[in-house]
């Protein structure tokens, strides 16, 4: 199979993230005023419900059929032999996640106020599983991944602005999120038979697959229960009013955190592929510049949501949600944090087969999220929360890279980091000055962003940074065409 540029998939994952928080700043902060905090809570809760679901139903699945469909991308048949057991093994669990949903309606009477909600919601659990997005990655599918996903965003907001008009349709405003990820699915089942051919009669090995997937699957839980963890026990031990700050507080460094981390994912398969074909200089060359790109863009990123913490809130969501402001600030630092976790995992971790180290440190992050919410919940609230996640990141990130210490003893890594902090200071400074001047939120943010953007430029390309080096190539061959 003819591989794609990898500074394209890069491009179209990012450009894929960067959509993803393109359609928010339209759509969440229209939401967040009409539904107001409580209906934006209860969405936001009954979507961390159903996300477990969906995990159940999944089993983790995604990132080892990724890894194991690169390697035999090049062999239909071994390829489509792969692919069914993966779909069999994900239909048993889809059917018993179900089955899971229908006793957690009807014994748990915290639900019982949200069962339309969580109802809604469900299709999520059939719909990721006939989706297949792994069989995309693993083929390196980015700019069809991309494009999809961009139309079905666009559909959705139309779905937005048509039936979210009041309070009480926060129904509604769960359905267009479901229906974004159904139309995508529903296009993923047809397109797949470019790549195999699943109704092809071929022995079946299913077992092959049980102790990785179980492994990945144990990840995968864990990792979610730190983190959609927050908004569940904020939801049990406080109100969908809390659930609705905190969702404000997190929502836009999430977003950023989803574009670098989109980056990583993207190269996932092909260092899968490197390692499979032994072109270990290939993989090393790799994970030094991806290690540079996740720096160039979260440290900065970092910074500069930090400082406009207020006006953003203010922009997104509105005045009412300023009470978010000093959950948003503690928060901020993930996006370095969750940025290079992710490279740990996608870029060394995962390729080399060393996911039941990722295991321990999201059993480890998962243990303390519970106790620290537990803690600091009924204690500082939404603070709490935002605390006890920036904590667990933190020691998740530790755990991950006692595993890749070998990848660390070249210097360029830490030139790449050191670089990009310096960059992201000066740019802060530079913007310092000039901020107070203007009162206008939106003001301030675009002025933040353009100016503090060229001042971290030009400093990184002083510094002759590798990927400012590459970005600025790429403009000129743009321009040049």
């Amino acid at each position: 199979m003819k591989q794609t540029s990898l500074k394209k998939n890069a491009f179209y994952n990012m450009l894929r993230g960067l959509m993803n928080i393109i359609f928010p700043i339209i759509s969440f902060p229209y939401a967040s005023r009409i539904l107001m905090p409580e209906g934006l809570g209860k969405v936001n809760f009954a979507n961390s419900v159903i996300e477990y679901f969906v995990l159940f139903a999944l089993l983790g699945i995604k990132a080892y059929a990724s890894r194991e469909c690169a390697r035999v991308r090049d062999d239909r048949e071994k390829l489509s032999r792969l692919a069914k057991e993966i779909l069999i093994i994900n239909a048993v669990s889809t059917v018993i996640s179900y089955i899971l949903l229908f006793f957690a309606l009807v014994f748990i009477p915290k639900f019982a106020e949200y069962r339309i909600l969580l109802i809604v919601c469900s299709t999520k659990i059939l719909f990721s599983t006939i989706g297949m997005d792994w069989l995309y990655t693993a083929n390196e599918e980015y700019r069809y991944i991309t494009m999809r996903s961009v139309f079905f965003q666009f559909l959705s907001l139309v779905f937005l602005f048509t039936f979210v008009k009041a309070p009480d349709d926060y129904v509604f405003y769960a359905g267009m999120g479901v229906f974004s990820s159904v139309g995508s699915n529903f296009c993923n089942l047809i397109y797949s038979r470019r790549f195999i051919n699943i109704f092809t009669k071929s022995p079946l090995n299913l077992k092959r697959h049980f102790k990785p997937v179980l492994t990945f699957f144990g990840t995968t839980l864990a990792g979610k229960l730190h983190s959609a963890l927050d908004a569940v026990m904020l939801g049990f031990l406080l109100s969908s009013t809390s659930v609705g700050y905190y969702s404000a507080a997190s929502k836009i460094s999430l977003l950023v955190r989803q574009l670098i981390q989109a980056i990583c994912q993207s190269l996932m398969p092909r260092s899968s592929y490197y390692l499979e074909t032994g072109e270990i200089e290939k993989f090393n060359k790799m994970v030094y510049k991806a290690a540079d790109v996740v720096f160039f863009f979260s440290v900065p990123a970092a910074f500069g949501l930090y400082f406009l913490c207020k006006p953003l809130i203010i922009i997104f969501s509105g005045d009412q949600y300023l009470p978010a402001l000093s959950a948003m600030k503690i928060i901020v630092p993930t996006v370095i944090i969750c940025s290079f976790n992710s490279f740990l995992n996608n870029l060394i971790l995962i390729p080399n087969r060393k996911e039941k180290i990722f295991l321990i440190a999201q059993c480890i992050a998962a243990g303390l999220n519970i106790v620290l919410n537990a803690v600091f919940i009924p204690l500082l609230g939404v603070f709490g929360a935002a605390l006890a996640t920036l904590l667990v990141e933190a020691a998740t990130v530790i755990v991950s890279l006692s595993a890749c210490l070998d990848y660390f003893k070249t210097r360029d890594i830490y030139i790449a980091f050191l670089q990009a902090l310096t960059g992201a200071v000066i740019m802060f400074a530079g913007i310092f000055f000039m901020f107070s001047s203007l009162a206008n939120p939106f003001l301030q943010t675009v002025f933040s962003i353009f100016t503090g953007g060229l001042i971290y430029a030009v400093v990184m390309l002083i510094f002759k940074n590798q990927t400012a080096l590459m970005i600025l190539n790429i403009f000129k061959k743009k321009v040049k065409k």
